[in-house]
């Protein structure tokens, strides 16, 4: 989902390739530039006829801005395999008799390479396949990953190094016409973390660790949203238990569950509330570099670790104009070690906002702006096309 948003903010600055409105049946109409990129009902900056009908090769730069890691910028080079124009004329004459309400995305492959301030890095490539009328969804990926982040002993940072190439495998499929999607993923790092300081650490840590990790998964997603980009009411639930194992090629054996939940729901024609609850939890023997941590706007990622993690986030959306928005959002993070009940005595991880959104494709009802996010230790400024919780 997140390479998706990237491409459709980077349509400001590189136009596709192969883009042009074809059809089944007919030649393709050349258009230009600018009537692509502008709306015939208000005249106004609009990508949606652009996207509709974009094919084929596109380069893409999006920037980075997690604090974690730094400022940066990624680049990918993206293949549309059909347009989102082409597959509403096939779903269209598949059924004669009526459109169904599904409208499969087209098929994207691609590369990609990321480098920020700190020196993190990464490159790799991935296919996203929708098949069958979007009743099987494939994801596949690998590459290489080299980020450099601070864990934290206590208050102490620590800074790593993470060599890690990777590999996943996902297939998920939905259960008959319902809104409810089942499968599993596969996914396998080998990685070297080694510490970049003198600061004398423990023993475990010292000289770092190389630790290999292979992992299947099985998943179940309900998701109801009335747009996957922007949405104005719906549930997205994801539940995805992760076993590893050696016999799956992971040199120790433990297990991750992560429970993702968000929805939407409208309090007026133009105020439309958020709401998220995630919960992630780990077994014993989870490499430091994989215990979950603390996801919310304004703290840097991994500040906040623990064996089990829980964060609530809630956003207030203002459309005060047909194209623009304002965005509020505050929400709160918990850490619990070796058992749940600790969570009755974690301290609070506050951290809030405020972002705009401008309506950058009114027939997808995709926003896309500037979000700045403060915590009681530090602040970041993110860009956000779709969802700030992705997916």
């Amino acid at each position: 989902m997140k390479w998706i948003c990237f491409l459709l903010l980077s349509t400001l600055v590189f136009p596709a390739f192969g883009n042009e409105a074809g059809t089944t049946n007919a030649p393709p109409v050349k258009k230009s530039m600018k009537e692509l990129m502008t709306d015939p009902e208000d005249g106004k900056l609009d990508l949606s006829e652009w996207l509709s009908t974009a094919q084929g090769f596109l380069p893409v730069v999006t920037l980075i801005t997690e604090p974690a890691v730094g400022y940066g910028a990624g680049v990918m080079l993206m293949f549309f395999h059909d347009s989102i124009e082409n597959r509403a004329k096939l779903v269209k004459e598949r059924n004669p008799d009526g459109t169904p309400k599904r409208l499969p995305p087209p098929s994207i492959s691609g590369l990609f390479g990321m480098g920020t301030e700190n020196g993190t890095w990464g490159a790799g490539v991935y296919h996203m396949g929708i098949w069958k009328d979007d009743t099987v969804r494939y994801l596949g990926a690998m590459g290489y990953m080299s980020p450099n982040l601070d864990f934290y002993v206590a208050d102490q940072a620590i800074p790593f190094n993470l060599e890690s190439p990777f590999l996943l495998q996902q297939v998920i499929f939905r259960l008959g016409e319902s809104d409810f999607f089942a499968g599993g993923n596969y996914k396998f790092s080998s990685t070297s973390a080694k510490p970049d300081t003198d600061i004398p650490l423990p023993p475990l840590l010292g000289n770092g660790v190389e630790t290999q990790t292979g992992g299947a998964s099985g998943i179940l997603e309900y998701d109801s949203r009335d747009n996957i980009f922007t949405p104005n009411m719906g549930l997205n639930s994801k539940g995805e238990w992760t076993h590893y194992d050696t016999w799956l090629g992971s040199d120790q054996q433990f297990d991750l569950l992560t429970l993702e939940n968000r929805a939407w729901h409208p309090l007026t024609k133009s105020l439309i509330l958020g709401m998220r609850f995630d919960g992630n939890f780990s077994s014993s023997d989870v490499p430091f570099y994989m215990r979950p941590f603390v996801k919310i706007r304004g703290i840097p990622a991994v500040r906040y670790q623990g064996d089990h993690v829980l964060t609530a986030e809630a956003e207030l959306r203002w459309d005060f104009n047909p194209r623009w928005s304002l965005i509020g959002f505050a929400g709160a993070g918990w850490t619990a070690d070796d058992n749940l009940s600790d969570f009755g005595t974690s301290d609070t991880y506050p951290a809030g906002g405020f972002g705009f959104r401008y309506l950058v494709a009114r027939v997808f009802n995709l926003r896309a702006g500037i979000d700045v996010g403060f915590s009681e230790e530090d602040s970041a400024v993110y860009i956000t096309t779709g969802s700030a919780w992705g997916r």
